[in-house]
């Protein structure tokens, strides 16, 4: 070897007198024999019938077809690019491709194309099985001057990191033989095409492919516990063949068994090979590789991968991971850079990302990040604030997520927050159940962490009762009402607006229960307190004026009721505007008083016109607009339009059921009804 004490020179290796060397990089390393004799021209040479280098053969391939690969490299040019996240099968699909069409192809050579160096090797060790030359130098350029003249070859260049490392080779030999590039980089459409490839993007298995494959690696005859478990690992192959391994090793260990480490004891079994497999190809130890590389490029990609690993793995919005302040530009890029390495997809305005490489990201990551993008993302106001329904219906997931991966015992404020407002959003979508758990949840997080005097448990005690009302179970929330009331004046004063909430959410519940004397003082104080704490012309003076109203109505107070009805509706469109939620509550209200005081005429035209009104704002399936419709139906059977009646309960009836369930009581009021209107 030439170079001052015995070293390789800088910038390659020279050999003289030898005719062996070993030489790699890292753990790559390749016996190379070079003989001293002239070696013949590339193109007098020919390939021994059947001569390949190709791994050794795998039994875990299931779900995929290499007629898939053929088709793409016969339309293309004949150069493919699979790609795909670290463990999807790349690699196996590359090799059962090259088995299954071997006859095909005069030679099949496999490099491991993970550096530039190995490429170079690879090309080499060519040449030493097809003729042996003088130098490495001559071995690269002799490897390369066969491929360009021969034709019928299959090159494999397996786990390719960069690009650049190949791309004068692709260009060198394309049109002679048929190139196979496995990476799990992703460049884009045009970036391959002008690389001459043909891409192949490699999906995770269909999840009868990944229950067979278990059965098959396990021999347990639990197809049910398998689909649980390939549900649970994303019908990875890897992290599948890697279940089936430990399963397989744990006497007595069954599928449900391995669902429950993987919550449990993530970073063990995610680590684990197998006996006798290689630590180095885990899914924990693939993605940590490629997230090393990516942190090389990128710092504001490893936050936003670190941001993406808390929250659900499908469906993030682009937006959200750009919160108020931060450059989008940045954001945009950083993705892209994820994007690059197959950790995430990215399409239509929408991010995913595989749930296992979350767990991996989550291991050594707080939610906080996360919790602080989420929180930016929730639009305020979710009673009230129509235009930010579509943005809650897209973030309940990843709050669900977040707050699972947090965990029950988290003391993140602001991950409460989140989930109060939430719960908020969820009770007045008619998802009473979920609001209930929801806000139960949140109200004990905040005594641990804040106690019981603290503003915010005391909002938490105040949203859990009216949740329990909105469930039918009243008797629970008046207590808690008494209690939420009893608090807030001792903590925040009497003319607080949350003590004054309380108070009158507290003689709505009354009311509910039937006490509707004493429902009708505190309505009278709540009205009579917020006009002089908050002003004539305030929402919540004007939610108490109409909630006074109602109770006036059912008092038997129908000409009171009209007239405080007709003077909230012109107050409500003069502050508030025809088409916000308060206003079309208020204007629904005045049309039911209508049809109680028998003005029946002009209660049908009013509940048409709210009906139209709220169909159009809040949509045909938002509890308030089904009872619009079921109201509507009343006044046209007080009317004696029998036949719209039924026609429009019957609809009703189909609606409830889907958005609320068959147990909702509102969903039974209906199917009574209906089976009364039949008898």
């Amino acid at each position: 070897m030439t170079g001052p004490a015995g070293q390789p020179p800088a910038g390659g290796v020279t050999v003289t007198g030898s005719a062996n060397v070993q030489v790699g990089t890292g753990n790559v390393h390749n016996v190379i024999s070079l003989g001293g004799t002239a070696a013949p021209t590339p193109d007098t040479v020919d390939a021994p019938p059947g001569l390949d280098n190709l791994p050794p053969a795998s039994a875990v391939f299931e779900g995929r077809d290499v007629a898939a690969l053929d088709d793409v490299l016969v339309r293309g040019s004949g150069q493919a690019a699979v790609l795909g996240l670290g463990g999807v099968g790349k690699s196996e699909l590359a090799a059962h491709y090259a088995r299954a069409f071997r006859a095909r192809h005069s030679l099949v050579w496999w490099i491991t194309a993970d550096t530039a160096a190995n490429v170079q090797l690879g090309l080499a060790a060519l040449t030493s099985r097809l003729h042996p030359v003088a130098t490495l130098a001559d071995a690269r350029s002799w490897a390369l001057g066969w491929l360009q003249t021969h034709r019928d070859w299959l090159l494999v260049l397996d786990n390719v990191e960069d690009v650049a490392d190949i791309e004068a080779l692709l260009a060198q030999v394309a049109g002679r033989g048929r190139v196979v590039v496995t990476t799990r980089r992703d460049l884009g459409t045009a970036r391959w095409a002008r690389l001459g490839l043909t891409p192949l993007r490699l999906g995770v298995l269909d999840r009868s492919a990944s229950v067979q494959l278990l059965q098959r690696l396990t021999g347990l005859d639990d197809r049910d516990g398998a689909g649980r478990l390939a549900a649970a690992l994303g019908d990875l192959p890897l992290a599948l063949e890697q279940a089936a391994g430990y399963v397989s090793q744990h006497e007595g260990l069954g599928f449900d068994d391995y669902v429950r480490l993987l919550t449990d004891r993530f970073a063990l079994v995610a680590a684990d090979p197998g006996e006798g497999d290689s630590a180095r190809r885990t899914v924990a130890t693939i993605w940590r590789a490629g997230m090393d590389a990516v942190a090389g490029r990128s710092s504001l990609a490893v936050r936003v991968l670190r941001v993406l690993a808390w929250l659900g793995p499908d469906a993030v919005p682009v937006e959200v991971m750009s919160p108020p302040h931060a450059d989008p530009v940045a954001t945009s890029d950083a993705l892209a850079v994820l994007v690059s390495f197959s950790l995430i997809n990215r399409r239509a305005g929408e991010v995913s990302v595989h749930r296992l490489v979350q767990a991996v990201v989550r291991q050594d990551q707080d939610a906080a990040a996360a919790v602080s993008i989420v929180r930016a993302a929730i639009p305020e106001a979710p009673l009230t604030n129509v235009a930010g329904w579509p943005r809650w219906n897209q973030l309940l997931p990843h709050i669900d997520a977040l707050t699972r991966h947090a965990g029950p015992a988290h003391s993140n404020t602001q991950l409460m927050y989140v989930n109060d407002q939430a719960a908020v959003y969820r009770q007045f979508q008619g998802q009473v159940s979920a609001a209930v758990e929801l806000f139960e949840q949140v109200l004990a997080g905040r005594q641990r962490v804040l106690g019981d005097n603290h503003p915010d448990t005391l909002t938490s005690r105040h949203n859990l009762a009216g949740a329990y009302q909105a469930a039918g179970r009243v008797a629970a929330a008046i207590e808690l009402f008494e209690q939420a009331r009893t608090d807030r004046q001792r903590v925040l004063g009497d003319d607080h607006p949350d003590t004054l909430a309380s108070l009158n959410d507290l003689a709505f519940a009354y009311r509910a229960a039937g006490r509707l004397a004493e429902a009708i003082v505190l309505f009278e104080q709540a009205r009579a307190s917020r006009r002089r704490v908050l002003g004539d012309d305030h929402p919540d003076t004007m939610v108490s004026r109409n909630n006074l109203a109602s109770a006036y109505q059912a008092a038997g107070r129908v000409a009171e009721a009209v007239d405080l009805f007709e003077q909230i509706v012109t107050d409500s469109r003069r502050v508030l505007g025809d088409d916000h939620p308060d206003t079309l509550a208020n204007r629904y209200d005045l049309a039911y008083a209508y049809h109680v005081a028998g003005r029946v005429t002009e209660a049908i035209d009013l509940f048409e016109q709210v009906l139209a009104d709220r169909q159009r704002v809040l949509g045909d399936d938002h509890p308030d607009t089904l009872s619009s419709r079921s109201d509507l139906a009343y006044a046209y059977r007080t009317a004696g339009r029998l036949t719209e009646a039924t026609e429009l309960w019957e609809q009703v009836l189909r609606d409830r059921r889907r958005v609320l369930g068959d147990d909702h009581p509102r969903t039974t009021e209906i199917a009574s009804l209906l089976r009364g209107q039949e008898a």
